[in-house]
């Protein structure tokens, strides 16, 4: 496929997803949110909201309003802080991850906590609005960034470079694991403890969970657990999410390929092309090479826990199928997969939240539009 198409399906999926995603904030003169999904109780959470702002400083060159919505989304994410966390922790420059169907924030809503994954993302996208606008309008793009990637080291982060969960600190959650992002924040702050202490302590879990627990498979779980010792495990369940499936591959990890994938092809670290070489042998051999054969989870050994994991053909788990497309990007023996992920994404493009961003962020990596600031 040219470059020329892959662009138009890219900005046909875009035009779709914007018309469903972005709405005001009822609250926030100004404000723009991500809508999440059909909810009548929340208007957006954290996670839409870096997601947005990934999507709009990236489609900027096609989108003549995209800066607008930008601006829009940060608005709001600085109008909603983490208003639970100390401000010497710098609460002030993470968001408050779920906000009420009027856009306010609550304490039965977000309780003014941050989800990590939100705050990472927003955190990236600052760094690249600095790249594509510059800092010197009515926001300074870069200095809002280092904030939140200062906050984020107070916060979230343990010395040792392993992220922390919510019920413990021991808790850690693999899609945390934003290699590509900490390399940018090393570049941004100067600050080689992300792009060294971090990244390695990232591979290092991922590569025992891949060794130990998933030999065969080379999958990873959800969550991990006892972080704080020599010998962590796959969540049993109830710890990070506070869900029964932590310890699958399943609605958290499923964005893995997307991230490492990206870094990959960006900074060439062999580390986690030989972490996505395994899991896309996986993916290929049990789904056929077929994407739409993808179950909507997996435990270690590969296995469903469940039959009704597998929904083909009845539906097809889009947000298991898109972050693929990363992870089939690493070398030529994934060039036929790949290709049938690109086709398959684009066809059958989603606007349902989380399915929709998970499909759009890796087609703008897998059509050559993404680029680090």
């Amino acid at each position: 496929m040219s470059n020329a198409s892959m662009d138009t399906a890219v900005k046909r999926c875009y035009d779709a997803w914007k018309a469903v995603a972005i709405v005001d904030v009822p609250t926030l003169s100004g404000g723009k949110a991500v809508k999440f999904g059909s909810s009548t109780d929340y208007l957006t959470v954290s996670e839409g909201m870096g997601y947005g702002m990934l999507i709009t400083v990236v489609m900027a060159g096609y989108d003549a309003g995209a800066k607008t919505i930008f601006d829009g989304l940060l608005k709001t994410v600085r109008a909603r802080p983490a208003y639970s966390i100390p401000a010497g922790n710098g609460g002030q420059y993470l968001m408050d991850w779920r906000l009420t169907i009027n856009g306010s924030s609550t304490d039965a809503a977000g309780g003014g906590w941050n989800a990590m994954d939100g705050d990472l993302d927003i955190a990236m996208a600052l760094l690249m609005a600095d790249r594509q606008w510059g800092s010197a309008g009515t926001w300074n793009y870069k200095q809002e960034a280092i904030r939140t990637i200062n906050a984020l080291k107070a916060w979230n982060m343990k010395t040792d470079g392993t992220t922390k969960g919510l019920s413990t600190a021991d808790v850690s959650r693999t899609s945390d694991y934003m290699i590509s992002h900490f390399r940018a924040f090393a570049r941004a702050t100067g600050d080689t403890w992300w792009s060294t202490t971090v990244i390695d302590r990232c591979y290092w879990l991922i590569n025992r969970m891949q060794t130990v627990y998933s030999p065969s498979a080379g999958l990873m779980p959800d969550f991990i657990v006892q972080t704080n010792t020599a010998t962590p495990i796959p969540s049993p369940g109830y710890m990070g999410d506070f869900v029964g499936t932590e310890m699958y591959y399943y609605a958290n990890a499923q964005r893995n390929p997307w991230r490492w994938g990206t870094d990959y092809v960006l900074s060439g670290d062999v580390r986690w092309k030989n972490v996505l070489d395994k899991m896309m042998a996986f993916f290929k051999a049990d789904t056929g090479g077929d994407p739409a054969r993808t179950a909507t989870g997996y435990a270690m050994d590969g296995s469903m826990p469940s039959p009704l994991m597998r929904p083909y053909p009845n539906w097809t788990p889009k947000g298991m199928i898109g972050p693929q497309l990363c992870g089939a990007m690493t070398g030529s023996a994934h060039q036929t997969y790949l290709n049938s992920l690109f086709s398959y994404n684009t066809t059958n493009f989603s606007t349902l939240y989380y399915d929709s961003e998970l499909q759009l962020i890796p087609l703008l990596v897998a059509s050559g539009n993404w680029w680090q600031p």
